[in-house]
């Protein structure tokens, strides 16, 4: 486990960015790829939006403060390091998929 207090959110986060990864699969499983089912669902829309928030805020948090802890503080531990490059990858793929588009 980290020892600093920002280290223990960083895993946080990047634990939930993987738990958030898993329950978007099964929803997308669920509806089938259908977005007019999303769109005419009430629920399921305010379920797609939640998922796209959270996405947006757990991602970039977790990248955030697992790269402060590194430098700053200086933890070694490969749960940090696991998590900062889960985002890192995310991040060369949107920006490959701006650069050549498709």
């Amino acid at each position: 486990m980290p020892k600093t207090r920002l280290g223990k959110w960083a895993v946080g986060f990047g634990v939930a960015l993987v738990l958030l990864t898993t329950i978007s699969l099964i929803f997308a499983a669920f509806i089938g790829g259908d977005p007019a089912l999303v769109a005419n669902s009430p629920l399921l829309s305010v379920l797609a939006n939640i998922l796209s928030i959270m996405f947006s805020l757990t991602g970039p948090l977790s990248f955030l403060l697992g790269i402060i802890t590194i430098i700053k503080y200086k933890e070694w531990l490969v749960v940090k390091y696991l998590a900062v490059l889960y985002i890192l990858s995310l991040l060369i793929f949107l920006m490959a998929e701006f650069i050549f588009p498709h």
